[in-house]
């Protein structure tokens, strides 16, 4: 599903306005399709849309001209409306004649800064509010007013809709400076915005419906989207059909390189994932010195624990044993609870040059990459990076201030300079092999923000990609399915009492989905 930014929905209705439908009759269209929704809502929560009050809060821009359509509508299918102009007359032109518009119906209009009482009540009163203030436009924190506005619809009691964006929110960044509308719903004309996929303000969105008001493919197609959000219809494309005659070597081998004496459960829950996410064979490569605290967690893999007893990490010293191994993987995994050493260190560069096949390197891996950031070019295979911001801050030589002010920017370049596909990891993942398409999450929350989530996400990804995915497919259908097991985990327990290994149970059910 593609993602417009402000500039490129932009540019697409220009590009309509002139080849097909004009500007006027795009808004008649957008107000009539948000107008439909509101009813169907309404008729929903109330059974019908006759005599029930409905308030539409409008700014003077083009959002307020969707409200002005939208207030005519509701007001010819029998709802009591009233207009609430909450920054003074229309000024947009195309907002100006719909306004006009309203002058043969009965419908009540209040301006905010001088029928202020008269207006907050209407919109405290009213079985559905409707946002019409700000669209993709706003930026920046609103004035003392609009912010009275804004939490005085957020207040409301009513059922609240947002047209195109919650006021308040920024489009492009997903950010919110001030005080925000926070809807039941947000009606995204034509398509999403980022807005609605990326927090905080994706949690202002409530409910996202997509509306289209007739704006032709060829429009559409003017523009090249950059992001992508995948839908479970989507993520269903990726998987392989397995065969009823197939046998476990048909969906590949992983070889996890995880885990250390002081973080075992990295390594068992790295594996876990793999074996969880249906690769054929796995096989767990380990130090010796903690298999007593790996080995028993794990029933289903191959284990290759390196070294003596006494070695609490892997080293360069284990790969002779670990090369033998990987004459029959299918992808590698490499960083999980690894720890740091100069000799671990040595065996991920290693590891990066010599592998065949695809290797997903996380956590310490991803850590002794930074010290040595130029071997990635010397990579034999394809190479997956699952960085936090704090990981890609060390990758980059930044701050993780700095990566989360420029995410989609740091991922694609860093994808595009290394070859590689990057997950950066965060509230909305990003994905990217840098060719010019960045895929965005919707899925999880924040009962994921617990140690061990990545090591399990590393593992699905390794597993997906043994599988025969490609590592970008892989990437992209890993992070939805484990934050996917992240929101069935907080719905059958709870955000604080869920863990990491409930994920990988909820995993197990919820790929029957994409058999």
């Amino acid at each position: 599903m593609i993602i417009l930014t402000a500039d490129e929905i932009r540019k697409v209705e220009e590009y309509e306005a002139k080849n097909g439908i004009d500007f006027l009759r795009l808004m008649e269209n957008a107000g009539s399709a948000c107008a439909k929704t509101i009813g169907d809502r309404i008729k929903e929560k109330y059974g019908a849309v006759e005599g029930r009050k409905v308030c539409v809060v409008c700014g003077k821009g083009k959002n307020g001209g969707d409200g002005f359509v939208i207030a005519r509508k509701l007001h010819q299918s029998g709802a009591k409306v009233t207009v609430v102009l909450a920054a003074g007359m229309p000024a947009a032109g195309d907002a100006v004649t719909m306004f006009g518009r309203l002058d043969t119906f009965n419908i009540k209009t209040l301006k905010y800064g001088f029928d202020k009482p008269e207006a907050l009540k209407a919109i405290s009163d009213a079985d559905a509010v409707v946002d019409c203030i700000f669209g993709i436009g706003f930026y920046g924190e609103a004035n003392p007013v609009l912010s009275e506005v804004f939490g005085a619809v957020s207040e409301s009691m009513g059922y609240k809709v947002s047209v195109d964006i919650p006021s308040g929110a920024e489009t492009d960044t997903g950010d919110v400076a001030g005080v925000c509308v926070r809807a039941d719903e947000t009606i995204a004309i034509t398509c999403l915005k980022p807005a609605h996929v990326l927090k905080p303000a994706a949690e202002y969105c409530g409910r996202v419906t997509v509306v289209k008001i007739g704006i032709s493919q060829e429009s559409m197609d003017c523009v090249e989207p950059k992001l992508l959000c995948e839908g479970e219809d989507e993520i269903a494309s990726s998987f392989l059909r397995r065969n009823t005659l197939a046998h476990k070597n048909d969906f590949g081998h992983v070889l996890c390189i995880c885990g250390s004496r002081n973080m075992p459960g990295a390594a068992v829950l790295s594996v876990t994932g793999a074996v969880r996410a249906g690769a054929g064979l796995v096989t767990a490569a380990f130090p010796s010195g903690a298999y007593n605290a790996i080995a028993p967690h794990l029933t289903e893999p191959l284990l290759l624990p390196l070294g003596d007893e006494k070695r609490k990490r892997v080293s360069i010293e284990d790969l002779d044993a670990l090369r033998e191994n990987m004459k029959k993987t299918s992808a590698i995994l490499i960083g999980c609870g690894l720890g740091r050493s100069p000799e671990s260190d040595a065996l991920v560069y290693e590891i990066i040059k010599s592998s065949s096949c695809p290797v997903i390197i996380d956590a310490d891996g991803i850590n002794a990459v930074s010290d040595n950031i130029n071997v990635l070019k010397e990579a034999a295979a394809p190479v997956i990076l699952t960085p936090h911001p704090g990981e890609m801050a060390r990758l980059l030589k930044t701050t993780v201030k700095d990566v989360s002010a420029h995410r989609y920017e740091y991922a694609e370049n860093f994808a595009r300079e290394y070859s590689a596909v990057v997950v950066l990891k965060s509230a909305n993942t990003l994905v990217t092999d840098g060719r010019g398409k960045i895929y965005i999450n919707r899925t999880g929350n924040d009962g994921m923000a617990k140690g061990g989530c990545g090591d399990l996400l590393a593992g699905i990804t390794a597993s997906h990609v043994a599988q025969g995915m490609s590592p970008l497919d892989a990437a992209v259908t890993a992070v939805y399915v484990h934050s996917a097991a992240g929101d069935a985990a907080a719905k059958r327990y709870s955000k604080h009492g869920m863990t990491p290994s409930d994920m990988a149970t909820e995993l197990a059910l919820l790929l029957s989905k994409f058999e």
